[in-house]
């Protein structure tokens, strides 16, 4: 009966049945695309941004890495370094011998302080507390007296509790206890 379907439409041969259908191969696997190369800080407040965006992905070998660059690289303190000239005359006359000078950029006390203090919250992350117990210190040697944040700070809770933690926190707090001489005058 199919065949005279097929002769009355003026095809004198039925179609050839359908294949079984083939998958079609699969493309060749394309490797993701990579993250854009982050360019190498140059400057003490590049390392620092780039660390703390280590920390907020979660990468704290990372971000230990790049606070500790940091700590390497020019910041924001001028200093002029002079050196004795090893030989000819003094630009102003006199002795032989003179001065020169170069400008040397250098941490500042608040770059100190928070390279420190970073650093802490690192090695705390990564669970190592004799580090970052010993960088919180390094941090208030540098002047950080923001005792109540490094109590509360959640990237130092793995110090939190700890004896060494317990210890310093004690002989900081006791150093900011002095009583003020000049409390009689009001």
């Amino acid at each position: 009966e199919e065949a005279a379907n097929w002769a009355a439409t003026g095809n004198a041969q039925p179609p050839a049945p359908a294949a079984p259908a083939v998958p079609a191969p699969a493309a060749p696997a394309v490797p993701a695309p990579a993250a854009p190369a982050v360019p190498a800080p140059t400057s003490f407040r590049e390392a620092e941004v780039l660390g703390l965006r280590y920390m907020q992905e979660g990468d704290y070998e990372r971000a230990l890495n790049a606070f500790q660059r940091g700590m390497k690289l020019p910041g924001s303190r001028v200093d002029v370094v002079r050196t004795k000239m090893l030989s000819g005359p003094s630009p102003v006359g006199g002795s032989a011998g003179g001065t020169e000078g170069r400008v040397e950029m250098k941490l500042d006390e608040f770059e100190l302080q928070a390279a420190h203090y970073n650093i802490a919250c690192a090695y705390a992350k990564l669970g190592n507390v004799a580090e970052s117990v010993a960088n919180i210190q390094m941090s208030f040697d540098n002047g950080f007296d923001n005792y109540a944040t490094v109590r509360a700070d959640p990237d130092l809770s793995a110090v939190h509790g700890t004896a060494e933690f317990n210890n310093l926190m004690d002989r900081y707090d006791k150093k900011k206890g002095f009583p003020n001489p000049f409390s009689f005058l009001g």
